[in-house]
């Protein structure tokens, strides 16, 4: 036999070798595609928030598909969404998520924190953040607005106070003015919880009140009228239990400056 035919032979032995091994590795490692998943993106905003807890759209796409996320996880889509994602999943139509906002926690208003530097650098918050703030109040908004730009559904306003406001009706709870915020002075809540502590001062009680009129000076007239467990003062600031939400009138009615209260705060 030649050496010709001999190497054919051992090239179309090994090509055949690789194939099996191909076909059998195929079948070990096959990944079955659920269908289901592109019109289930298809169906969703679209906008990439991550308010649903995912990176994007498609991955909490492919989550719901999977049974792994929640049918009313989309806060943009809100109800109307959810009922149709249930209808098209086969899944029990949820009854609508708790209605959640964002809240800006800093009571720093112009007409109740004092000024007496001026920030010179970037004009963006976290600039201002990093150079001390343009406050008394090193923890106050510095109001360069980092958060209205993150916001893809104009659901944040300037405002002449000096601090933005939250537009209530188009804020759908994506969390991207909390990631924008460097002074972490945006938490999401449900709107139902009406009582809050609108200041995040670390700072002793006299040197807080001092930078600001309504500055929290954790005196703790909130925690004593408070069910046991309801707020604590913790580093000179108090502190609601969102967990256990026993606030009552009595809570904040005492409050010296105002601090925490059940006003609409920095929100149209």
């Amino acid at each position: 036999m030649s050496s010709v035919l001999i190497a054919s032979l051992s090239s179309a032995g090994i090509a055949l070798a690789l194939a099996a091994l191909l076909i059998l590795a195929s079948k070990i490692f096959r990944v079955d595609i659920d269908e289901r998943v592109e019109t289930v993106i298809s169906m969703l905003p679209g906008v990439n928030c991550g308010g649903c807890g995912f990176p994007g759209c498609s991955p909490f796409g492919k989550a719901l598909a999977a049974d792994k996320a929640p049918i009313n996880g989309c806060p943009v889509g809100g109800a109307p969404l959810a009922e149709k994602l249930a209808k098209y999943l086969g899944k029990e139509v949820v009854e609508p998520a708790e209605k959640i906002r964002a809240y800006i926690f800093c009571h720093g208003h112009k007409d109740f924190a004092k000024t007496k530097q001026d920030y010179v650098g970037a004009q963006s918050c976290v600039g201002a953040a990093m150079a001390g703030g343009n406050k008394d109040c090193s923890y106050g908004c510095v109001g360069y607005l980092d958060c209205l730009r993150s916001c893809a559904f104009d659901a944040i306003i300037e405002t002449e106070d000096g601090v933005p406001a939250i537009v209530e009706d188009k804020c759908v709870a994506c969390n991207a003015c909390v990631k924008a915020c460097p002074l972490n002075l945006i938490e999401m809540h449900p709107v139902n919880q009406k009582v809050h502590v609108y200041c995040k001062s670390l700072d002793k009680g006299a040197i807080a009140k001092k930078a600001c009129d309504k500055a929290c000076i954790a005196c703790n007239i909130c925690v004593k009228n408070t069910k046991e467990g309801g707020m604590h003062v913790d580093k000179y600031l108090a502190i609601i239990n969102y967990d256990d939400y026993s606030i009552t009138e009595e809570s904040f009615t005492k409050c010296p400056t105002k601090a925490i209260t059940d006003e609409r705060v920095n929100v149209v």
